[in-house]
């Protein structure tokens, strides 16, 4: 297996990009090419194997389309790819990052993720497309502080 590269997103990889988080099941409707710019993309040699995005509002930021292809899930890249993200997000000023999930809510807690009611969520977070329209209200909410 090759090894596992993760760099920031590059304009060709949007089809491929599209192709897995449709796979994972991922929304992709409300993805904007500005919001391209905060993503982690993972490759295996010319393959991309895996994703994590950000949405930074100031100090706050949802973590969004995190997602490994089904060859590589259990490999550690899941982890990986959120930890770069966490950093990027810490370089973007964000203090507090959040996520909606439906499938993972045990992954992320492993990860240091706390859930939270959703009432609790900032204005910001509570008005993204993600939170209002594309993750079921079912969805688990969680955060994490990314302050030292």
């Amino acid at each position: 297996m090759a090894d596992i590269v993760l760099a920031p997103f590059n304009p060709k990889d949007e089809i491929a990009l599209s192709i897995l988080l449709q796979t994972s099941e991922l929304s992709t409707e409300d993805i904007t090419a500005e919001m391209l710019e905060h993503f982690v993309i993972a490759h295996a040699g010319r393959h991309l194997v895996g994703s994590a995005g950000l949405e930074a509002y100031g100090e706050a930021g949802l973590l969004r389309s995190v997602a490994v292809d089904e060859p590589h899930q259990g490999t550690g890249l899941g982890k990986r790819l959120v930890e770069a993200l966490e950093e990027h997000a810490k370089e973007a000023g964000v203090r507090q990052l959040y996520l909606l999930t439906t499938t993972a809510e045990t992954f992320f807690a492993g990860l240091g993720y706390k859930s939270v009611a959703r009432g609790e969520a900032p204005a910001a977070i509570a008005a993204t497309a993600q939170f209002r329209e594309l993750c079921p209200s079912s969805s688990a909410l969680m955060v994490k502080s990314l302050s030292a």
